[in-house]
């Protein structure tokens, strides 16, 4: 069953064990390994993996295809209060993750190719998403790439992360904390700044805060960003991401405010029901709904965009299994 994790971000939901019982600090499996389930004092490793399979269909862009999304390879383990992990995406033969943490009592340091430090919709692990892509905001903040990440906290969880960036080697840094609490009652939120240049010496940066609210079988999530002057620093990140489906949409104007609002309700029976609303509040007039039904292991997405230049739409149909 697709699991609704309810990540204030428009709710990038994802999932594996139908709604509500979520903190946020579970909100991403990536983070909860790199913050825990690396360090603990045993020999071995694990290893799981899923395949997730879909069909697009765009009659506008003349897309009828079905395709590998993913087909990912993950290995975990750890000694001595270090651990390590492997992610492999077979689709495209590409090394997403390999990392080594290190308990360092309270707090945990990772150190390798891993997910920059970001807010809770470009943190979450594809198999974790309710709907069949990520948020604009998610999707163009995400990125892999080689740093530095420290991370705790106890009620209040916090991260703060050095890597790289799009200089691609070069000696600019893309720099990023996060930090994130749940008040109680169902609602928790999160706040994102992340910063970086990029080969040709572009500035960029933004913060981004992530408001969920979770109600027996209903949850709502607000995903709100303050670009600054983005300057084509982050617009190479989604390559990263390790999705097989471009979002070329997700690209942000100097000085904008793009929003995200999704709700979503468990129905019961293994099927939940989500809806994403999102204005990007660019020059081209970006706005798109996202409709998401979810049974077992099956999802269907119909994605409505609308820009200046006309309309289009996408259904999406995504089957993922996993051990």
């Amino acid at each position: 069953m697709k699991t609704i994790l309810f990540t204030a971000t428009a709710l990038s939901l994802t999932g594996a064990a139908l709604a509500n019982g979520n903190e946020w600090s579970a909100l991403d499996r990536e983070v909860e390994t790199l913050a825990s389930s690396l360090v603990d004092n045993h020999e071995g490793m694990s290893f799981s993996g899923y395949a997730d399979i879909w069909y697009v269909n765009n009659s506008d862009n003349d897309v009828a295809d079905f395709g590998v999304n993913n087909a990912r390879i993950m290995a975990s383990g750890g000694s001595g209060g270090f651990g390590a992990y492997v992610e492999y995406n077979l689709e495209g033969s590409t090394l997403l993750d390999a990392y080594i943490t290190q308990d360092l009592g309270g707090m945990t340091l990772g150190l390798g190719r891993h997910k920059v430090v970001g807010n809770a919709s470009s943190m979450e692990h594809e198999r974790d998403m309710f709907f069949q892509t990520r948020s604009d905001i998610g999707y163009h903040y995400v990125n892999r790439d080689e740093g530095l990440t420290l991370s705790g906290g106890d009620g209040f969880n916090w991260s703060i992360g050095i890597a790289d960036g799009t200089d691609f080697g070069g000696d600019e840094y893309r720099i990023s904390a996060h930090g994130d609490m749940d008040f109680g009652g169902g609602i928790s939120a999160g706040v994102t700044y992340t910063s970086a240049t990029d080969a040709a010496g572009n500035d960029g940066d933004a913060l981004i805060v992530d408001v969920a609210w979770a109600m027996d079988a209903l949850s709502i999530g607000v995903e709100l960003a303050q670009v600054g002057e983005d300057g084509g620093a982050f617009t190479a990140a989604g390559q990263f991401d390790g999705s097989a489906l471009a979002q070329p949409n997700a690209i942000f104007d100097n000085d904008t405010s793009p929003m995200a609002i999704a709700v979503t309700y468990d129905l019961g029976g293994e099927s939940a029901i989500g809806v994403r609303m999102q204005d990007n509040d660019d020059a081209a007039e970006t706005e798109s709904v996202d409709v998401a039904y979810n049974w077992g292991m099956w999802g269907v997405q119909y994605s409505m965009l609308d820009t200046a230049a006309g309309d289009t739409d996408t259904i999406i149909v995504g089957l993922q299994v996993g051990f």
